[in-house]
């Protein structure tokens, strides 16, 4: 059964397509872009077999199976909803580590808050709504997240830093972080992505990357979306 082209030529992932030609999906990566492995799960059989066949035909990309993930760059969990079976797939990654291993990456048709708070906090780095994404859109979020960037969509970074700010933290002013690091995950908690906070700050894109390398190295945390949780938590937002 072939998959029927969505908007903008983009295909689906709710059914199993044929596999492309090699090299099919180049022209929609970046021109720089990292080999990277990756390790796939999903809920059904048909979405998994799909999902793999599609991407080991994407160029730079290597696909394990998911009892070889240990071997992976990023971990893709694929599902219609978030269910207890989704996220015990996530836990077989992150365990009790918190994620500070392999990054995981959700592909759900939605996502609750609850379930969005739940998932960050064991460990998934980025998630994408499967209605908005195509392949070539996953193989650019998995080498963002060996960056260390979080693929959020804005309003799930909304929701989730609207989250964060309801949850007691320390009191104003007792950041530990500088004027610019503040202005920059102020930015980002609200959806923009850093090349849109480059702009706004008249920075550079780099420097914006820089400044919060610097944040995430300093602080011991995990991807952006951890930084700007831990500024919320610290009276800094």
């Amino acid at each position: 059964m072939r998959e029927r082209p969505g908007p903008a030529g983009r295909f689906r992932l709710t059914s199993v397509p044929d596999a492309p030609a090699a090299g099919a999906l180049e022209g929609a990566e970046e021109p720089d872009a990292r080999p990277v492995t990756l390790t796939v799960t999903a809920s059904d059989v048909l979405t998994e077999e799909g999902a793999q066949a599609y991407l080991r035909a994407a160029s730079g990309v290597r696909v394990v199976p998911w009892e070889d993930r240990h071997g992976a760059d990023v971990a893709l969990v694929l599902a219609h909803k978030v269910s207890l079976a989704t996220l015990t797939r996530v836990e077989e990654v992150t365990g009790s580590d918190k994620g500070r291993g392999l990054p995981v990456l959700l592909v759900v048709d939605s996502i609750s808050e609850r379930h969005l708070w739940y998932a960050v906090d064991r460990g998934v780095v980025g998630v994408l709504l499967r209605g908005e994404v195509g392949y070539a859109d996953i193989v650019r979020a998995s080498r963002r997240a060996l960056r260390g960037e979080s693929p959020l969509p804005p309003t799930l970074v909304r929701a989730l830093v609207e989250r964060l700010r309801s949850l007691p933290g320390h009191p104003p002013g007792s950041s530990d972080l500088s004027a610019r690091e503040v202005d920059v995950l102020r930015l980002l908690a609200e959806g923009l992505s850093t090349a849109e906070v480059a702009g706004r700050l008249n920075y550079s894109e780099r420097t914006i990357k820089n400044v919060l390398h610097d944040v995430i190295t300093r602080l011991g945390l995990r991807n952006r979306t951890q930084a700007v949780a831990h500024a919320i938590r610290n009276g800094a937002l």
